[in-house]
């Protein structure tokens, strides 16, 4: 095994004490389409945006959560550089927040959602109709899941759910993909739901290196920011999607989730030294939105037609006058080009999506014209001009309107202007805009600001505590 630089104090094993076995979604219609509760970041060795963002007791029975095979110790990083100095001084000084005994339980990610059947494979495991693993049956290699009637049928096993345990330093694969913890499959009646089941922090090493990338040591107080911000929405969207059997979705929808797979020593590191911080305001955890890049001003939740929240404001994020924390991004500004036939086609197809007002009955365009704009530079009403009158379209759903299969309009941030015979708009940003920017992040880390001065400049007036559970 290769081994690395031990970082004991920018690895912050001096953070608060570890957690025991542990969940911010956009309204549910800004949910479509994002990469995320977060927007995920471009990154050399990260997926394109994942759009905020950005939803546990501990079962003793088997410990499924062992990785003698995995070692999370950052492979770099200077532990005497100012910057880990100061970040490790504040990791040992957070005030402890006492964490509810209704939220000290294992964490539930639904990675397979109304299914017809999944395969759950391992070396070796155990099968059981009860969470305790009682009157369980040993099983190794491929287990075939499918709904039978109103029941979930592995074999000759059949229940309204079933428990699937890993041996003690085992994981499970479930169609082909690795995952840390427990499996339980639960039939809806008529289908498949398969639910991965384990501790809040094993969860977030499987979304941190698909929210901000994998990213290098020099921005390892990005990634902590990450999985501070991300452990924060988990907590905040604990139990929400309870009528669903589990706490959040495996995707855009919530968090970016895969598993074990795509871990990482240097994320990992960073969940570690941050084990237990999250953001609170009066003590409640707050809604820990991010996205990919805000284009050099960020916005608040106004964008979604919600009452205004302190910690998530329009505010610049300028480097200097005249350049973003995010203008590495190639987000930072982009340019779409559109035939008025092909603009036609896509109004008319989004028009119910985008929540337009007005007539959708027609043939022509004739006129754009921004009627209002947010702080940021967002657009807050669009008027289209058409054979047929005038449709308005409001906030971020204004992305929606420009929507091309499933990807929208990376940002609501635009000009838009007739060039001969095609409307050209030229935009910035990546995502809605709302509380971290993840490219702007990167460059703060990199420019050697600590993860709470970052966490301060995106969530102005929030909190970091250290969450125990009190055993």
């Amino acid at each position: 095994m290769k081994r690395f630089p031990l970082l004991f104090l920018a690895a912050g094993l001096v953070s608060c004490a570890p957690l025991p076995p542990l969940v911010t979604d956009p309204p549910e219609e800004v949910q479509t389409a994002e990469t995320s509760s977060s927007s995920s970041v471009e990154s050399s060795s990260s997926i394109p945006f994942v759009a905020i963002a950005p939803e546990s007791a501990q079962d003793s029975l088997p410990d499924s959560t062992a990785t003698s095979d995995f070692t999370p110790i950052a492979p770099v990083a200077d532990s005497s550089t100012a910057q880990a100095k100061s970040s490790a001084s504040i990791l040992s000084q957070l005030p402890v927040m006492q964490l509810p005994e209704n939220l000290s339980r294992d964490f539930r990610v639904g990675i397979l959602v109304n299914v017809s059947k999944a395969e759950v494979s391992g070396k070796d495991f155990i099968i059981s109709k009860h969470e305790d693993a009682s009157f369980s049956v040993p099983k190794s290699g491929a287990l075939p899941i499918a709904v039978s009637g109103p029941q979930v049928l592995a074999n000759s096993e059949r229940s309204d759910s079933l428990w699937i345990f890993p041996k003690e330093g085992e994981r499970l694969s479930v169609d082909g993909k690795e995952y840390r913890g427990k499996i339980l499959a639960v039939s809806n009646g008529k289908r498949l739901t398969v639910i991965n089941v384990l501790p809040v922090e094993d969860y977030l090493k499987g979304v941190v290196p698909h929210e901000i990338g994998k990213l290098d040591e020099t921005m390892f107080e990005a990634l902590k920011v990450q999985a501070v911000a991300a452990r924060t929405y988990a907590y905040h969207h604990y139990n929400s999607r309870a009528s669903l059997g589990f706490d959040v979705y495996a995707t855009v929808q919530d968090q970016v989730y895969n598993g074990s797979s795509g871990e990482a020593a240097l994320p990992s590191a960073a969940i570690d030294s941050t084990a237990g911080v999250v953001l609170t305001d009066n003590n409640n955890f707050i809604e820990a939105y991010y996205h990919s890049t805000c284009g050099g001003y960020t916005e608040g939740v106004e964008v979604w037609g919600l009452a205004p929240v302190s910690y998530l404001r329009s505010q610049s994020d300028m480097r200097s006058p005249d350049s973003a924390w995010c203008n590495m991004s190639s987000y930072s500004s982009w340019k779409k080009v559109y035939s008025e036939k092909e603009l036609v086609t896509m109004f008319q197809k989004n028009f119910k999506e985008a929540r337009a007002e007005g007539k959708s009955n027609f043939s022509g365009i004739q006129q754009f014209e921004i009627k209002s704009k947010f702080p940021s530079g967002r657009i807050h009403e669009l008027e289209v001009l058409t054979n047929k009158g005038i449709f308005t379209v409001k906030g971020d759903k204004i992305r929606w309107l420009f929507k091309e299969g499933s990807k929208i309009l990376p940002s609501a941030k635009f000009t838009i202007e007739k060039n001969g015979k095609v409307w050209v708009i030229d935009g910035s940003g990546f995502g809605h805009g709302i509380g971290m920017c993840q490219m702007g992040a990167r460059a703060r880390a990199k420019a050697g600001q600590n993860f709470k001065e970052i966490l301060e400049a995106y969530y102005p007036g929030a909190k970091l505590q250290c969450v125990s559970s009190g055993k």
